[in-house]
């Protein structure tokens, strides 16, 4: 008899030891997953955290033909026979999946051919289940994150420009890596900045996020170490730098007031640093990264703002690269996506913005950037304290020091509000293409926490 899968627990490295064992098979493990989703999608806790499935029939026929290769000795790689969901701005037209970006606007468009990753995951053995959903809030891969908290697959895939990766997995208590900018392919993928788009995991473990960064990172570079080779089990050798928790809070205007939020999470950090330097590790604090809000720049704006004005200079260019990958498109450009939510006011909520931008401007404004993140920043503190990381509170604007820097960033579960039980996270940041430091840091960290609490689905059904 198959082991019965606790969804809400279970990672994919736990499902690969089952399928090696013997005691389960990927068509059960993929029955396991529609099920949750089937329970708390729609129905149930109504999460609304999938846009659409797979066919079903199509996914059993997968699932099975990867465990008869799987009896033959062909396993793809690590995670073969492995679910995931990935976020729906992902073209899948092989999959027989819609790609709608979340919006009315591209309902029934029909992608060319399959974004680039998704055909990375596929030759590696992951099973796509869904699509995940997009606009909500704490970032465009909400939905994503949601997914994986659920128990709706054990692994996710999303985008980030900024902070749309890892906002909301720490608000799901999950470990996610947003890679360094230009270190994967974005082909077939909507993207809102050119300049500073990227593409990341989501995941309960370290173990399983290394696996699955893998998997992206070395389709685009065959010859790249995995990064698992980069996991410790303890913290020896590890070095960071945490910033002051205070100089990086969020605006109460932005956070809202959480009743004794603030002290618990400065008592938690100072708690974390001592813990951390008790088992070894080289800790610095605090270290100093102007935030992006105090940073000021010619004319008197911020370089927060700063960012801001390329991105939306750039979702032109982006809308109608992303355009290109699609036949008969019922938009053809930024302007006709503004003409649709004004005549459908009831079916988008945000409406497409344009700003123009001269070429010229736009690298004067990204080297201004790149020197306050990166130059001033990240580079300033790794050289002058000796870290390999940076350690920051999600819960702030801190996402922005890896949009300026075009670094990669993590966010790593952290705590719970005491108050709420709502979790929260920490940022992690390394320079350009330095990866494994992150998992390196990663890896120590998840030694020195509990395990992950699960969402509790049945009292938020009973509070619908």
């Amino acid at each position: 008899m198959a082991q019965a899968i606790d969804v809400l627990r279970a990672t994919a490295a736990d499902l690969v030891t089952l399928l090696q064992d013997g005691k389960t098979t990927s068509v059960e493990i993929v029955e396991a997953y529609l099920r949750q989703i089937e329970n708390h999608n729609h129905a149930g806790a109504k999460l609304h955290a999938i846009i659409s499935v797979a066919p079903v029939n199509q996914l059993h026929r997968v699932a099975k033909a990867l465990d008869d290769e799987r009896t033959r000795g062909q396993v793809r790689g690590p995670l073969h026979g492995v679910p995931i969901i990935v976020k729906d701005a992902f073209n899948t037209p092989t999959l027989n999946m819609p790609t709608t970006i979340g919006s009315f606007a591209f309902g029934d468009s029909k992608p060319l051919v399959n974004a680039e990753l998704v055909d990375a995951l596929i030759a590696q053995g992951l099973m796509v289940l869904g699509k995940a959903n997009l606009t909500a809030p704490g970032g465009s891969s909400t939905g994503s994150a949601v997914g994986v908290a659920a128990g709706f697959s054990p692994l996710s895939l999303g985008t980030e420009t900024s902070g749309s990766l890892n906002t909301p997995a720490s608000r799901a208590a999950l470990y996610a890596l947003k890679l360094t900018p230009g270190s994967v392919s974005l082909d077939g993928v909507w993207q809102v900045a050119a300049s500073f788009d990227t593409a990341g995991g989501m995941a309960k473990s370290v173990l399983d996020l290394a696996l699955l960064s893998t998997v992206l990172l070395q389709h685009q570079d065959p010859g790249r170490p995995s990064l698992v080779d980069a996991m410790q089990r303890d913290s020896t050798g590890i070095s960071a730098g945490f910033v002051d928790i205070e100089l990086w809070r969020l605006p109460e205007d932005v956070q809202g007031c959480v009743p004794g939020y603030n002290e618990q999470s400065a008592r938690e950090y100072q708690d974390a640093i001592d813990l951390l330097r008790a088992s070894g590790a080289k800790v610095v604090h605090p270290v100093h990264i102007t935030p992006p809000e105090k940073c000021l720049v010619e004319g008197g704006t911020d370089v927060d703002d700063l960012m801001v004005d390329i991105m939306r200079s750039q979702a032109r260019a982006g809308c109608e690269f992303y355009l290109k990958s699609l036949e008969n498109p019922r938009v053809r450009n930024l302007q006709d996506i503004i003409a649709f939510n004004a005549a459908n006011p009831e079916k988008e909520f945000d409406e497409a913005q344009e700003m123009s931008m001269s070429n010229e401007a736009t690298q004067k404004n990204l080297r201004i950037c790149k020197q306050w993140a990166a130059t001033e920043g990240v580079d300033k503190v790794i050289e002058e304290h000796g870290v390999d990381v940076i350690v920051a509170p999600c819960d702030s604007f801190f996402a922005g020091v890896g949009v300026g820097a075009r670094y990669p960033l993590a966010s790593i579960p952290f705590g719970y509000v005491e108050s709420s039980g709502r979790p929260y996270g920490l940022h992690v940041i390394a320079k350009a293409n330095e990866e494994e430091k992150i998992v390196t840091f990663m890896s120590a960290w998840e030694k020195t926490k509990p395990p992950r609490r699960v969402p509790d689905l049945d009292a938020l059904v009973r509070a619908l």
